[in-house]
């Protein structure tokens, strides 16, 4: 199956335990992405003129998931630039030439005039059998087409009952989600609206096969489920030979990555001042709080931080709990490749680019451990929420995450907290350690102390599950229901 596209075609064929996509510029695994695939398969089978949104960050793979849904159908895929319509639409009609297939016009030397032809000849090609229209980085389409949102509005309620699939695609995430805002021209049009976020840990494994649990870990530390990232890595190779190739080298492909996030990201909050970069790099600098952070920029950065938070690279964070006091929240970097960067890479990167790579990188390495601490514990917490959260000793769970409070004469801190109904009792309790082994007799005694510390546990509640975790191996004679976490569970 070809699937026509701007400047390029898409092949695909099986290939051992992943598919691959393969595009001129090389190979690029394509794994899991079920839920996604399960989506778009129920959205395409729906009767009549549907129209799908499809969002999320640069990286993280939105091209190769509907490249990949529409193989095997009668797809046009359309990459949108920021050029004059002529040129636009001559482009469309390249990449729908192939799939059409018409026999009174060819499209390469009569493109269409407008979108209303473009689209009134796919409405009549969709006749016989649902086409597929996939328009990639629409928001470039809309700088050099401020119009073609309420276009495409009038269009749309044209098409009658022809089954159309109009799918819009971008990566700059406020302009997808303004689409579907109330005033948006196409509000209440979508009925499938997708937004692709990183992979889980347990999702990134699979693009790791080749790797040991523990080894994937660091990878994902590194790397975040981001899956361009995930497939540079060389899985023949020590971790330190490919912080060396990505990263401490000046023609490392991730060397750069962090700045070029930073200046092509969609951000809301102060794009000339460049406020939410400022953001960022305060909070990596260890300036977590609100008032910290606005210390830190001398404005209040609360538009920047919604806007960070809503990329999913920074995160809000509370101890959980009904009556949690909003005054004791901080800010941290979420993405782990943009937390890498900034703590990392980005303060060596001027030896590097003086050639100073090969004693840098011992020097990155020796700090990875101190960093992949928190990094770990995020792993740990999504691999209980995918295994435990159903489980009848634990169910109905209505909240998971960190907890702390540093009441005297006994502070506690929890690194995985899952509270349960009734009234938010703590049903799970984890202490996270990234050492490559952890004695669990003396964890254990700890971790129980802290969780009756916490006033989470009532005297009528049933006493918490307990969950000891580390990178490879958790020792000592524990009890049958104490549960023990490695890299080998999170990363299978």
């Amino acid at each position: 199956m070809v699937v026509a596209c701007d400047g390029r075609s898409l092949r695909w064929s099986q290939v051992g335990w992943s598919d691959r996509l393969t595009t001129r510029g090389g190979a690029v695994r394509f794994v899991n992405r079920v839920k996604e695939l399960s989506l778009l398969d129920e959205w395409f089978e729906r009767p009549g003129p549907q129209l799908g949104v499809v969002w999320g960050r640069r990286r993280v793979g939105k091209s190769h998931l509907l490249a990949h849904w529409a193989a095997g159908k009668r797809a046009i895929y359309h990459v949108a630039r920021n050029r004059a319509p002529a040129q636009e639409l001559a482009a469309l009609s390249a990449a729908a030439a192939p799939a059409l297939g018409l026999k009174d016009r060819d499209l390469v030397s009569r493109p269409f005039r407008d979108w209303d032809e473009a689209f009134e000849i796919f409405r009549r090609t969709a006749a016989g059998a649902p086409l597929v229209v996939i328009i990639d980085e629409f928001p470039e389409l809309v700088q050099s087409e401020p119009n073609i949102e309420s276009a495409l509005r009038a269009i749309w309620e044209g098409m009658g009952d022809h089954p159309v699939r109009l799918v819009l695609c971008g990566s700059a995430v406020r302009t997808m989600e303004a689409l579907q805002e109330e005033r948006a021209p196409l509000y209440g049009r979508a009925t499938l609206r997708l937004q692709v976020r990183p992979f889980l840990p347990s999702e990134a494994a699979l693009m790791l096969p080749g790797l040991a649990p523990a080894e994937r870990a660091k990878a994902w530390g590194v790397c975040g489920g981001t899956p361009f990232y995930l497939d540079l890595w060389d899985q023949s190779a020590p971790f330190r030979d490919n912080l060396a190739r990505l990263v401490a080298s000046e023609h490392g492909l991730l060397l750069n990555e962090g700045q070029l996030i930073l200046a092509t990201e969609d951000f809301a909050g102060g794009r000339r001042e460049r406020i939410p970069e400022q953001v960022l790099r305060a909070i990596a600098a260890g300036r977590t709080r609100f008032g910290e952070i606005k210390g830190a920029l001398g404005i209040d950065p609360t538009r920047a931080l919604g806007a960070l938070a809503d990329l999913g690279l920074i995160q809000r964070v509370l101890p959980v709990g009904r009556n949690a006091d909003p005054r004791r929240a901080y800010y941290r970097v979420a993405d782990n490749f943009l937390a890498f960067w900034l703590a990392i890479a980005e303060p060596r990167r001027a030896g590097i680019i003086q050639g100073l790579g090969t004693s840098v990188v011992g020097v990155m390495e020796s700090q990875f451990d101190n960093f992949m601490g928190d990094r770990w514990e995020d792993a740990v917490r999504a691999h209980l929420v995918r295994t435990m959260a159903d489980d009848p000793r634990l169910a109905p769970v209505v909240e998971v995450g960190r907890f702390w409070h540093q009441h005297r004469p006994d502070p506690a801190e929890i690194d995985v907290a899952m509270l349960s109904e009734p009234g938010g009792r703590l049903s799970l309790a984890a202490e996270v350690k990234w050492a490559r082994h952890e004695e669990g007799s003396r964890v254990l005694r700890t971790l129980v102390r802290k969780a009756h510390a916490s006033h989470l546990v009532r005297p009528t509640d049933p006493e918490p599950l307990y969950v000891i975790a580390a990178r490879e191996l958790v020792t000592g004679d524990l009890p049958s229901d104490v549960l023990r976490v490695t890299a080998a569970d999170v990363f299978a």
